[in-house]
């Protein structure tokens, strides 16, 4: 428990009802969050999933006390970012010189006077519970106290809201791919569960020709709107695994949420001229891939034009017993 039992008036956000306290053995201190607090940022997280434009991504500022042996988090304030880059957290300049002044902001708030910012808060979607390069950049500049925090929230629509801290370790560094433990938000009772933390992986396995014994090149993928590396593959509709032929995937960037095509692979066309210098069985093998590849393309497309064919030419005038 607390060693300083500081009872010093709180923001509207806060209560006397008391949250649980976060601890893991890797962090240096204990963090503990009131009730109310985590209710507030439920309730901005499920807005955001009601939004009128659509669901985006929320963060804000975390406000309380930094005591000995831990920190207590005893208010917020949100930051209201333009998503300039779409509905992902990414901060603009105008959403950073805002970000400034709300760190400033118990200076002139008297509902947050002798309060301290803390850390920050944000939401994801549709990613895991990680910090991102773009995250570490924002901690790095506006949070490098050692006793300040990240806080960071996993949703999504009919799924529970899950929640994480990332902390600076005693080396000065930050354990940012997952958190230590991680708990859920629920209404009306706020109380955290603490389970595991499943490992994120970065990137997904690249792709590889299961007859070449060459080992392949890894490919590093970029984001074309942001410039970030976290891209996970998205859902391909039928014309889009077209796509897939000339080795094009979708991908959806974790940090901004944009939605690109990808190369991946290489084409049919490409795989067939690689084949020429394989032994004759590796061709063959190769060959009969290729061939069952076209037939299935080939026959997904076919129906298609024989469908569209048929809804064009149906005769769709009035039948003799019905004038």
């Amino acid at each position: 428990m607390w060693l300083n039992n500081d009872q010093s008036p709180m923001s509207e956000q806060s209560d006397s009802k008391s949250g649980e306290i976060w601890h893991v053995p890797q962090s240096p201190f204990s963090i503990e969050c009131s009730a109310a607090v985590l209710d507030h940022i439920r309730q901005e997280v499920e807005a955001a999933l009601r939004a009128r434009r659509g669901e985006h991504e929320i963060g804000g500022v975390l406000f309380g006390h930094n005591q000995l042996g831990g920190i207590r988090i005893v208010a917020c304030r949100p930051l209201r970012c333009e998503h300039a880059m779409g509905p992902g957290f990414v901060l603009s300049a105008g959403d950073e010189k805002q970000l400034s002044e709300l760190i400033a902001a118990p200076a002139a708030d008297s509902e947050l006077h002798g309060l301290a910012a803390l850390g920050w808060y944000h939401s994801h979607i549709h990613s895991r519970i990680f910090l991102s390069e773009r995250d570490l950049q924002i901690h790095s500049r506006y949070f490098p106290a050692p006793f300040q925090v990240a806080l960071v929230l996993r949703t999504g629509a009919g799924k529970p809201i899950r929640a994480g801290y990332f902390f600076w370790d005693l080396d000065g560094g930050i354990h940012a791919d997952s958190s230590y433990r991680e708990f859920v938000l629920k209404s009306p009772d706020p109380g955290p569960i603490l389970t595991q933390s499943a490992p994120f992986t970065a990137n997904p396995p690249s792709d590889k020709d299961p007859v070449s014994s060459k080992p392949t090149q890894p490919i590093i993928l970029v984001c074309s709107n942001c410039g970030g590396k976290r891209l996970l593959r998205s859902h391909r509709s039928v014309m889009e695994r077209i796509g897939g032929l000339a080795g094009l995937y979708p991908y959806r960037c974790e940090e901004c949420l944009s939605r690109s095509f990808q190369r991946r692979s290489r084409g049919l066309l490409e795989l067939a001229h690689s084949h020429a210098g394989k032994r004759p069985e590796e061709q063959r093998r190769a060959w009969l891939r290729t061939r069952r590849e076209l037939i299935l393309y080939g026959a997904g497309i076919l129906g298609f034009l024989l469908f569209l064919f048929y809804y064009l030419i149906r005769d769709t005038s009035p039948k003799p017993d019905q004038l």
